[in-house]
């Protein structure tokens, strides 16, 4: 396969987009808001996100699967969505260790929410950096659909044995493991696949949860069928 490893992403903090997602004023007497502020300068200090990319065959297909470069995946929506295509583009992408170590030497229980939401926060940076390299090396004038195991029940997070098989190389280079449960470590890191269709597709078409602030499309639970 053909891989691409990034070990250090430029993320830039986003004090506003932040505090957002963490529904807190910037008052600097506020001692919430100022705890806060300490801890995203101290974790831009340790961060550096990396992420993996590899393209893969899709080889063949039946009703209930299809296999890539000699890995079968069983899932029908799978096998729906690639119905067309003939390769896909896997990847991981994660936080890091660097500050996924200095997150778990938070004690109180309140600061180590924010550490987690400031972790998910460069992660969603990384993941859009990673996006948009596979969007401009493989896809810029197509489609881009995605799908990733265990966002939806008809593409289990079991599933993400597979995806580890077809990238442990990458994902060992990029520090991220897979636990018996099927959990990456670090906790901030995903995974999945890229795709180019004639119909796009992302998880959330048929994710039902209303007020998802990651939401990219619209539930649609017709996809199914």
């Amino acid at each position: 396969m053909n891989e691409r490893i990034i070990l250090s992403v430029p993320v830039k903090r986003d004090e506003k987009q932040l505090l957002r997602m963490l529904r807190m004023k910037a008052d600097r007497e506020d001692e919430n808001y100022q705890c806060v502020a300490n801890l995203l300068d101290e974790a831009e200090r340790v961060v550096q996100p990396k992420y993996a990319f590899s393209v893969a065959s899709v080889d063949k297909m039946d009703d209930q699967s299809v296999v890539i470069d000699g890995y079968r995946i069983e899932s029908a929506l799978v096998r729906k969505n690639l119905d067309q295509t003939h390769r896909v583009v896997l990847y991981i992408a994660t936080c890091g260790q660097e500050i996924e170590s200095w997150s778990t030497q938070i004690s109180d229980p309140v600061e180590r929410f924010w550490a987690d939401e400031i972790k998910k926060h460069f992660l969603s940076q990384c993941a859009l950096i990673m996006r948009n390299h596979i969007k401009d090396t493989y896809f810029q004038k197509t489609d881009l659909s995605h799908m990733s195991p265990g966002s939806l029940p008809e593409w289990p997070l079991t599933q993400q044995k597979i995806l580890f098989s077809l990238m442990r190389s990458a994902a060992d280079q990029i520090g991220v493991t897979l636990t018996e449960s099927c959990l990456m470590l670090p906790s901030k890191s995903i995974s999945g696949f890229y795709f180019s269709s004639a119909v796009h597709f992302e998880n959330c078409k048929l994710c039902p949860m209303p007020n998802c602030p990651s939401r990219r499309a619209v539930y649609t639970a017709d996809d199914l069928h």
